[in-house]
């Protein structure tokens, strides 16, 4: 069953301004699972121009050529289309444009290249030559961030500098799980996306759970949907995913700087070092740097790989042994242990959208010697902070208002001279009463979102 179509109202906007202003040349990219092809076929049949579609094979320039042939001939209702044998890509795009086809979508474009990067030569052509005297609006979409940021967008390649627009998609932000999951209440809606994100193949497939348990055998299990993601994501970037899959699962376990990394490994430092500006250049990582400060720490920043690492390969040998059951219970009994840095993210993030307008511009950890205050949000000029603590446990209303004088209390220590705190936050899972002012929960940030918004109309 086709999954509910939400928000991308700015990427949908973007599409149809690029329609309006033809000729164009548009470039959609993101990691797997986030919703490219179902935003550009969305939006294809959100109005009648004349467009062709065509999901580019892992094959060869040819193959590729020739396929893309007999489907434009079926989308435009030219069956002499299927009797041509053009040898370059340039020829047949330019034969669409005669043809008055208003919008070429060449789908999953990094696969094509990935087998033969000529491919890209032949649309510079195009895009040269033949697109500015059209009324054809060119999008190409790619999964492979690698391929695509190194041979696409990169200064070395043949187009190089020459779309007229590009669009990351990037995965849905928390709220949006509730279009989804409605049936889940919110604390279970932020573990949901401490284990998938807001990627919306993932939470398609766990939407059709009706508990927490359901939703992590879909994780567990040896033959679920979800089990090889992983591999999918490593295998479809390198060509060694042994180095890469060694140094994400060090990092699952705390080995967080290169140094310490390639203790664990085995790998030498420099290597590891390398290794780690891929995986962040691919934003499989990140870096968490705190305020103040130039050195940081690397973490996993995919929900799928932080995930599988964290959680599922301890239990791997459980499930190849077929003690599925006890490989379960293990993933439910840590689950909260790995949602508390989801909890953290969730909130920096909600705080940063309310107070960045107001000046508070520098966001992240305080951290001094052994004392830390996991989120700060900093007004420089007027030298002023916001301060919160987050816990991803329940506390009364009194342990809430005790946390609260000793988080301010260490932020007289952690803040640079002449700093004031304008406020303190307390952030937790659950409140045991009555919920004290300033504080955050799951219900305070699942905020209002209109699911079935109607798209931007041209």
């Amino acid at each position: 069953m086709l999954c509910r179509f939400v928000d991308r109202r700015d990427e949908l906007s973007l599409l149809n301004q690029a329609y309006k202003s033809r000729p164009g040349f548009v470039i959609i990219y993101g990691r797997r699972r986030t919703g490219k092809t179902r935003l550009i076929l969305e939006w294809i049949k959100s109005h009648k121009a004349r467009s062709v579609y065509y999901l580019s094979q892992l094959a060869s320039h040819m193959y590729n050529i020739a396929l893309m042939a007999r489907v434009a001939a079926d989308e435009t209702g030219e069956p002499s289309l299927k009797e041509i044998r053009p040898e370059r890509l340039s020829v047949l795009l330019s034969l669409l444009s005669r043809l008055n086809v208003d919008v070429i979508v060449i789908d999953e474009i990094t696969y094509w290249v990935k087998s033969d990067p000529i491919v890209l030569s032949e649309i510079q052509e195009y895009v040269d030559r033949v697109l500015p005297n059209t009324k054809t609006l060119l999008i190409l979409t790619g999964s492979l961030l690698g391929v695509l940021k190194d041979e696409i967008l990169g200064g070395g390649s043949p187009l190089y500098a020459r779309s007229t627009n590009r669009i990351m998609l990037k995965s849905l932000s928390y709220e949006y799980l509730k279009c989804f999951m409605p049936h889940y209440k919110p604390e279970d809606r932020v573990r949901l996306y401490g284990l998938v994100g807001g990627i919306p193949h993932y939470t398609c497939l766990l939407a059709r759970t009706k508990t927490l348990k359901q939703a992590v055998q879909m994780l567990v299990n040896r033959d679920s949907p979800l089990r090889h993601e992983k591999d999918l994501l490593l295998r479809e970037e390198f060509r060694e995913p042994a180095t890469y899959n060694a140094i994400l699962s060090a990092l699952a376990k705390g080995y967080n700087t290169p140094g310490k990394i390639a203790q664990v490994t085995g790998i030498s430092p420099g290597l590891a070092n390398k290794a780690l500006h891929i995986l962040e250049y691919l934003e499989f990582i990140e870096r968490d740097i705190p305020v103040f400060r130039k050195k940081g720490v690397y973490r996993i920043r995919d929900p799928i790989l932080r995930t599988w690492y964290g959680l599922i390969e301890p239990v791997e040998s459980l499930v190849e042994l077929g003690l599925e059951k006890q490989a379960l219970n293990y993933v439910l009994s840590n689950i909260d242990i790995h949602t508390s840095q989801t909890w953290e993210t969730l909130v920096k993030t909600y705080l940063a959208k309310k107070y960045a307008p107001k000046g508070y511009t520098l966001v992240g950890r305080l951290v001094h010697r052994n004392e830390e205050i996991d989120i700060a949000l900093i007004n420089q000029k007027e030298r002023k902070a916001i301060i919160t603590e987050v816990k991803w446990s329940k506390l009364t209303p009194k342990e809430i208002v005790k946390l609260r004088f000793l988080t301010r209390e260490k932020a007289s220590k952690l803040l640079p001279e002449k700093y004031q705190v304008a406020k303190t936050y307390i952030a937790v899972r659950k409140v045991e009463g009555q919920v004290p002012s300033d504080t955050i929960t799951p219900e305070t940030i699942d905020e209002y979102v209109n699911c079935y918004e109607a798209m931007p109309s041209f």
